[in-house]
């Protein structure tokens, strides 16, 4: 019952007052990439500790993995996890919960996966059909005509791979403000940041509506933004990042593009205003390492729940108890 009670109340928590203070805080504009990893093992710690409550409610399967993995007692297994209060129906209730859940996740995933190739190949062959290298000599780089100014990338391998720019980006982009723009993309190519949005999408899809993770999906594109524009301010400075998105912003009405990440993408304004502070200098290593290992608790604290109950009855299947 206390296992059960404890990764309830952890799930509630990871996916409501911990995801709103990670989203309100205010390192995370300091270092994006670090609070992405922060983001990611936090939804994964709200899925693993869902996935054991309604594990061990179900108690007859977990109980019986408890007896094998560590040679325990089976009744003092069932007293730890289960005891008397669980009633008949709410262990076959807990199953099929878990089974709805997991083929809601894959249903979820599969028409993300087709909407995301669907997207990818639409643009892909509009680049590769209508656009053209006579302005940028770059292979992976394809020059479309039209009348909003727009950077961005379509994902796939290292050959099918494609970075878009139209022309009306181009007459308002300086040389550097352009080689700013395509690092931009291209560091979200090198991170795989549209499989980042896609994991996002259906977690947030799936639980949401709870209000667990409500704001996952959103702060990942809003901190992927920020990440790709630090790896084009290590090569192009951050003053030129900022011109460049100021420039697109301001040359016409802001245009995304569907399902694939832009440079005028998310929070224009917050990321202009980020990139012309003064580059942070402390704690570059620190912050890292202590999120790295607050990722590594969070992951394992659901799992440690589960589990300890069995561990310490480790071995009473022959003491005699």
């Amino acid at each position: 019952m206390i296992v059960i009670a404890a990764l309830f109340v952890y799930a509630v928590l990871i996916g409501g007052p911990a995801a709103r203070l990670l989203a309100r805080a205010r390192w995370v504009t300091r270092f994006p990439q670090v609070a992405l990893r922060s983001w990611h093992a936090c939804a994964l710690s709200l899925l693993a500790s869902l996935v054991a409550f309604l594990l061990v409610v179900a108690h007859d399967l977990w109980e019986h993995g408890m007896v094998w993995l560590f040679d325990a007692d089976e009744p003092l297994v069932h007293d730890a996890y289960g005891g008397s209060w669980l009633v008949a129906d709410i262990p076959s209730a807990a199953m099929l919960v878990l089974y709805l859940g997991a083929v809601t996740l894959l249903g979820l995933t599969v028409r993300g996966l087709w909407k995301l190739r669907r997207e990818r190949d639409r643009h892909r062959l509009t680049a590769d059909t209508l656009g053209t290298h006579d302005r940028i000599q770059d292979l992976d780089v394809r020059v479309l005509t039209h009348q909003a100014p727009v950077v961005f990338c379509i994902p796939g391998t290292r050959a099918g791979s494609r970075i878009v720019v139209t022309s009306a980006a181009l007459d308002v982009l300086s040389e550097t403000e352009l080689a700013a723009a395509l690092e931009h993309e291209r560091a979200h190519l090198r991170f795989r940041h549209h499989r980042a949005f896609l994991a996002a999408d259906v977690l947030t899809s799936a639980l949401g509506w709870s209000g667990l993770s409500r704001r996952y999906a959103q702060q990942v594109r809003r901190l992927a933004e920020m990440a790709a524009d630090d790896q084009a301010a290590q090569k192009h400075g951050r003053r030129a990042v900022a011109s460049a998105l100021l420039e697109m912003c301001t040359a016409g009405p802001v245009t995304t593009v569907s399902g694939l990440p832009a440079m005028t993408g998310t929070d224009p304004a917050e990321r202009i205003r980020r990139l012309i502070k003064a580059a942070p200098t402390r704690a570059r290593t620190l912050v890292p390492v202590l999120s790295l290992v607050v990722a590594v608790v969070v992951l394992a604290l659901p799992v440690a729940l589960a589990l300890a109950p069995g561990a310490f009855l480790a071995g009473t299947a022959h003491s005699g108890c």
